[in-house]
């Protein structure tokens, strides 16, 4: 079979049509397809690469950086007692009992407990005009709907800044209950030295009650005296005794850093 001229060139046409249709479709959409693969990956390095150079950066003098936080810390912490066993707390508080030569007869110390210490608020028992009843109400009306501030809530931002955020939290204490004889100045002595020159600042005196102690006699009898025709017992210008509660208030120590 003879082609003409004009069914050559229609031939060759289609067969460079099909050449090409072939050669895209099995080499160059492949090719295309792997480039954009592998753009996509390269792309994804790229990301990757800069999360992790912002990584490092922001571990720079990582080392000194946690010491400073930990001396920070540390400093923070230096005021308050640490947790420990009851007896040990038992011993320091005999021991700074011991410095002014107070006696105890039956120190006792509670467990480790869990408490909250809430915000101070003050009410004024001053009397008020009815104008500023009616301005209190106001305030009252337009603060109503507010939500109570609690360690959940609490101004984040507020606490990422340093800043005092005046919510509840929970600490740790030991209660100390001391039955105690001595003289009228040393127990104020004691009381004034757990704030004014004691390493640490968070033993109160939460309770304390005292009454003149009775004088002796020789034998160890309480002395009387004649007062009015009266005998009764003759009680002391300087001893006093009686009972005090102290709350200790107490945070767990921070190990030193591993760096």
């Amino acid at each position: 079979m003879k082609l003409n001229y004009r069914d050559r060139i229609l031939l060759t046409a289609v067969i460079v049509i099909l050449v090409w249709v072939a050669g895209v479709m099995l080499f160059i959409k492949p090719a295309i397809e792997r480039l954009q693969d592998s753009q996509a990956a390269l792309d994804d390095a790229k990301a990757t690469l800069s999360d992790l150079k912002d990584r490092n950066k922001a571990d720079e003098n990582l080392p000194e950086r946690i010491k400073a936080a930990y001396a920070e810390v540390s400093d923070m912490t230096a005021s308050f007692y640490s947790i420990q066993e009851t007896q040990v707390v038992s011993q320091e508080v005999d021991d700074l009992l011991d410095e002014n030569e107070i006696e105890n007869s039956a120190l006792t110390t509670t467990d480790y407990i869990v408490t909250t210490l809430n915000p101070y608020s003050f009410t004024s028992s001053r009397p008020s005009t009815e104008m500023d009843t009616e301005v209190q109400n106001y305030i009252d009306e337009t603060g109503k709907d507010a939500t109570p501030v609690t360690p959940e809530n609490a101004d984040a931002e507020a606490g990422a800044k340093g800043e005092a955020v005046a919510a509840p939290a929970s600490i740790g204490i030991y209660e100390v209950t001391i039955p105690y004889k001595g003289e009228l100045e040393e127990v104020e002595k004691f009381c004034d030295k757990l704030q004014k020159t004691a390493k640490q600042k968070t033993m109160v005196v939460t309770s304390v009650d005292y009454k003149f102690a009775a004088e002796t006699d020789k034998d160890g009898k309480p002395a009387t005296e004649d007062k009015d025709g009266k005998s009764s017992v003759k009680t002391s210008d300087t001893d006093v005794e009686g009972s005090m509660t102290l709350t200790i208030y107490v945070v767990k120590t921070l190990p030193e850093p591993n760096v």
